[in-house]
């Protein structure tokens, strides 16, 4: 059937097919740019969230890390507070008379220290827990 009609010769309708051509060929064009920006973007987009991600995933482990190291540095906290005071009773004489007096039998001059069968020393419970 297309083979039966003919085009007219005439410079409107070889215009018009220019146009109509040019049209298309637009078309083409910005199809083709539309899918290149559009795959930029997808592809900007999916970098994007794979480093959103990958970031949360390291602020997560960063925020695990921080919280032992924050456990850790309250027992030295609490250790260093305990080590201060024993310093301070260690530097109190009344207090290292006691020790020497309860742990190692030491007495004052003309004191005489018993020992009763059922008490233990300090220093003997000690060693039967670590025999254990």
């Amino acid at each position: 059937m297309s083979k039966k009609i003919e085009n007219i010769g005439n410079t409107y309708t070889s215009d018009e097919n220019k146009k109509k051509q040019k049209m298309q060929t637009r078309k083409r064009v910005v199809r083709r740019r539309i899918t290149v920006f559009g795959g930029i973007l997808l592809a900007i987009i999916i970098i994007l969230c794979c480093m959103l991600v990958t970031q949360k995933q390291s602020n997560e482990q960063a925020s695990v890390e921080r919280q032992q190291k924050e456990h850790k540095y309250e027992k030295q906290q609490n250790e260093e507070l305990a080590l201060k005071e024993k310093l301070n009773n260690l530097n109190d004489k009344s207090y290292v008379e006691k020790v020497a007096r309860d742990e190692y039998y030491l007495s004052k001059d003309g004191e005489v220290v018993f020992k009763l069968p059922g008490e233990k020393s300090q220093s003997e419970k000690k060693a039967s827990k670590d025999d254990k």
